[in-house]
């Protein structure tokens, strides 16, 4: 595409993006920046679809919105901008870009805004890109994703991607981390008061830590069986929780293989030093930590535990089925 052809097209855009913004529904508000009576302005300029999740973040949602469709009017790709309420909206959102053949897709949230995302791509030929916008961005923070919202849509135009595995866990799928025990009962807790952000998550460890008991597991793996009283196992596809809260350092999202971090709980005295580890990419080092590495493994518990993937819970069982799905899903990054 020639630089004069480029100048005509971004300010075609411009003025259709002028005539749009009045085209805005109660509870979506949907940027798009063409006219089909204009497609053979722009026929070579990829369509991006942009889904935010409106609990996520503080700024205001209809800001953001605008945010974005000024800033892609300097970028060679075309957006379309949804603000969803619950999963089965993004999903039906989904479904319908699908069905018109739209590659780009961009969650602007946290890791479960990018879990709803993602469950509905994998084995397509779709690209996946992170705004991170949650309380942890896990996935994000593991391939650097810039925060600012100019730098994150600057990367996504490159349109650089890999191609990752996922975590299946009882039929459920998580693209960061999945865990059992004491971060599942957690997540099923966190954000039950309306309240979300970092320093409401760790005040609620805070509350919970002491009164929760250890559960004794039973993992078959490695064509072996593990008995261990554990507070929490960690299923990690990346590296960490979010937040820079590191469970497994050496984990890569291409080597079809899962790093489960097993976690005893440890004393209140000693919290501060294993936090400290955690946060600084050393929690391996811990005596209270053990991790192996593979595609597959089974887990009963002597009660029913909380798990959660990638931060949301999905309620309790005694019995879980984990495996890898290797090169499932296209991540921009």
């Amino acid at each position: 595409m020639g630089a004069l052809q480029q100048i005509i097209i971004r300010r075609s855009l411009w003025c259709l993006s002028l005539y749009n913004s009045s085209f805005e529904s109660k509870h979506n508000f949907k940027c798009q920046l063409h006219i089909s009576a204009y497609h053979y302005l722009y026929h070579d300029l990829d369509q991006f679809v942009f889904i935010i999740n409106s609990r996520s973040g503080r700024k205001s949602n209809k800001e953001l919105h605008q945010r974005i469709s000024s800033e892609v009017k300097s970028l060679d790709f075309l957006a379309d901008v949804y603000i969803t309420e619950h999963a089965d909206e993004t999903q039906q959102i989904i479904r319908q870009e699908l069905a018109k053949g739209t590659k780009y897709f961009v969650a602007i949230g946290g890791d479960g805004t990018v879990n709803t995302l993602a469950k509905n791509l994998v084995h397509t030929d779709t690209f996946l890109g992170i705004i991170p916008r949650g309380s942890g961005n896990g996935l994000a923070r593991h391939f650097h994703m810039p925060r600012n919202l100019k730098g994150a849509l600057n990367r996504l135009a490159l349109k650089k991607s890999k191609l990752i595995d996922a975590i299946l866990i009882n039929d459920h799928w998580s693209f960061n981390v999945a865990g059992i025990g004491f971060d599942g009962y957690i997540s099923t807790k966190f954000g039950q008061d309306g309240k979300r952000g970092m320093r409401n998550y760790m005040k609620l460890i805070h509350t919970e830590y002491a009164s929760y008991p250890p559960v004794s597991m039973e993992i078959v793996a490695l064509q072996q069986t593990f008995h261990e009283d554990l507070f929490q196992l960690a299923i990690a596809n990346a590296s960490q929780y979010g937040n820079n809260a590191i469970v497994a350092p050496k984990a890569s999202l291409e080597d079809q293989l899962l790093d489960i971090t097993l976690i005893q709980k440890v004393p209140m005295t000693l919290l501060p030093s294993f936090l400290l580890k955690v946060f600084s990419r050393n929690i391996l080092k811990s005596r209270y930590v053990k991790t192996f590495q593979t595609d597959h493994c089974t887990v009963h518990t002597s009660r029913p535990v909380h798990f959660h993937t990638d931060g949301d819970g999905r309620g309790m069982s005694d019995s879980f089925e984990i495996s890898v799905v290797p090169g499932c899903l296209n991540i921009l990054w």
